[in-house]
C-alpha cells in the first residue's frame, strides 16, 4: 500500500508540473492530408537533375542537389565549359538565378560560361566547400548585352558549390524552424501543401493571449536570400532573451510563414512556383495552394482566436534596399504605425537612408491583402541583392527592436 500512495503522489505532482507548463494551444487545425505532387498542375519545365562527367578532362559537374539551376552544359575543351541557364518558363521577372556542384583533379583551372539564351546575368557567383562559409568570385567577365559570363574555378579536394547567391533550401528552412520550435516553445503547424507535396508551415508564439499579432512571411520568390536573412534575424529577435523581447512576447503572438514557395525554392526556379505563377501576385484570386493555405490559415486565427494583426512584414530582395508600404489610413488596428516605424529605422541608418515607396492599396501582392482584409499596418521589406550580409542582420536587429518598442506603447 504504501508504494501505491506514493506512486499517486508521483502522478499527481506530474500532472500538476504539466497543468503548469502548458502552452496555449493552437486553435488553428492542423492540415492531415498526405502530401503528394499534383502533376496535372506542374506547368513549368523541370530539370534533368544529372551528373556530367567529363572522365578524361578530370572533371564532373551536377545539377542533382536542392535549388540547383543547371538546364545544360557541354565542353568546349579540356577546361572551358559552357552552360546553359534557363527560366522555369516564361514571361518571368529577370532573376537569373544558377547553383550547380563542381568537382575532379585538384588544383586543375576549370573555366565556365554562363550563357543565357533569353536574359541577362544578375549575380555575382558565390562559392562554398561546406555550405556555410561563401566567398564571391571577383573576377567575373560579363559581355556587353549581359547574356553571358565567364569565371574561373580552381578544383580542391572538396567538391565546390558555385551559385548565384547563399543556397538555403527548405530543408535548410525547415530545420532553422525545428530549431526555433525547440528553443523557443512555439507552435508549429503544417496549413497546407505546396504542388509538389512539400508542407507549407506556420510557427506561432504562445505566450500571449493572442488577440494581438505580427505576420512574418518570407520566400514566396525562390532567389531571394538576403530577404530571407533578414527575416530570419528579424524573427529571432523578437523571439530572443532580452527583456524587451520577453515583454513583447507576452503581449503579442508572432505569426511566421517563412517558406511559402518551397517547391520553386528546391528547383531553383527564378520567381514561379511549380504551377509558373508569381505566388506575390496571387493575393485577389488565391488560385495557388500554398497562397490559399496561408490565407486560410490568418483568417481562422482572426475567426477562432479573435486576433487582430498590428504588423506584417513580407520579406523579399530586389537590386537595393526598399520598403514598399500601403498609403495611410486611418483605420488600420495601429494608424501610424508604419511611419513610426519607419523613422525609428531612419534615425539607425543616418545619411543613407532605405527608398520608401509608397503604393496604392489595392493590388494583388500580400502587403495589400493583409492590409486591405485584416487591416494591419503591412509592408514588403526588400534586401538588397549585394547588401553586406553583416548589415542585414544589424538592420534587421534594429527594425525588430523599433517595432517591439512601438507595440508596446500605450
Amino acid at each position: 500500500m504504501k508504494t501505491n500512495y506514493h506512486l499517486l503522489s508521483v502522478f499527481a505532482v506530474a500532472l500538476l508540473f504539466q497543468a503548469c507548463t502548458v502552452k496555449r494551444p493552437n486553435t488553428v487545425a492542423v492540415v492531415q492530408q498526405e502530401p503528394k505532387i499534383d502533376v496535372t498542375a506542374v506547368k513549368i519545365k523541370l530539370q534533368d537533375k544529372q551528373t556530367y562527367a567529363f572522365e578524361k578532362e578530370a572533371v564532373f559537374f551536377s545539377n542533382d542537389f536542392p535549388s540547383a539551376r543547371l538546364n545544360d552544359l557541354s565542353k568546349v575543351n579540356d577546361s572551358t565549359f559552357n552552360m546553359i541557364i534557363e527560366a522555369e518558363n516564361r514571361p518571368i521577372n529577370s532573376s537569373a538565378w544558377f547553383a550547380f556542384k563542381i568537382w575532379g583533379r585538384p588544383n586543375k583551372n576549370v573555366y565556365v560560361n554562363l550563357h543565357y539564351p533569353s536574359d541577362k546575368h544578375r549575380y555575382q557567383p558565390k562559392i562554398t566547400t561546406d555550405g556555410q562559409q561563401w566567398d564571391t568570385l571577383d573576377e567575373v567577365k560579363v559581355n556587353k548585352e549581359k547574356t553571358e559570363a565567364s569565371f574561373r574555378v580552381k578544383l580542391s579536394k572538396d567538391t565546390l558549390t558555385v551559385a548565384a547567391q547563399e543556397i538555403i533550401s527548405s530543408g535548410q528552412s525547415y530545420q532553422w524552424m525545428d530549431k526555433l520550435v525547440k528553443n523557443y516553445s512555439l507552435n508549429k503547424t503544417v496549413i497546407g501543401y505546396s504542388i509538389g507535396g512539400k508542407p507549407v508551415i506556420a510557427l506561432n508564439s504562445t505566450k500571449s493571449d493572442g488577440k494581438k499579432a505580427v505576420v512574418i512571411l518570407s520566400r514566396q520568390h525562390p532567389p531571394e536570400i538576403s530577404g530571407y536573412m533578414a527575416m530570419e534575424q528579424f524573427v529571432e529577435t523578437l523571439l530572443g532573451n532580452t527583456i524587451l523581447a520577453k515583454n513583447f512576447i507576452k503581449n503579442y503572438e508572432v505569426i511566421i510563414i517563412p517558406m511559402i514557395n518551397p517547391d520553386g525554392v528546391d528547383e531553383g526556379n527564378w520567381r514561379h512556383s511549380f504551377a509558373g505563377v508569381d505566388l506575390n501576385r496571387d493575393w485577389i484570386d488565391f488560385k495557388q495552394p500554398e497562397t490559399r493555405a496561408v490565407r486560410d490559415y490568418l483568417l481562422e486565427k482572426v475567426r477562432k482566436q479573435g486576433t487582430k494583426v498590428y504588423f506584417a512584414l513580407d520579406f523579399h530582395s530586389t537590386y537595393n534596399d526598399v520598403l514598399y508600404t500601403n498609403e495611410d489610413r486611418p483605420d488600420t488596428n495601429r494608424p501610424g504605425l508604419t511611419n513610426a516605424w519607419i523613422k525609428g529605422l531612419h534615425d539607425f541608418e543616418g545619411t543613407n537612408k532605405t527608398t520608401v515607396k509608397p503604393s496604392g492599396n489595392g493590388g494583388n501582392v500580400s502587403k495589400a491583402w493583409l492590409g486591405k482584409v485584416l487591416n494591419a499596418e503591412a509592408l514588403t521589406y526588400e534586401v538588397g541583392d549585394n547588401t553586406p550580409r553583416q548589415y542585414i542582420k544589424q538592420k534587421a536587429t534594429k527594425v525588430a527592436q523599433v517595432l517591439m518598442t512601438e507595440l508596446l506603447k500605450n
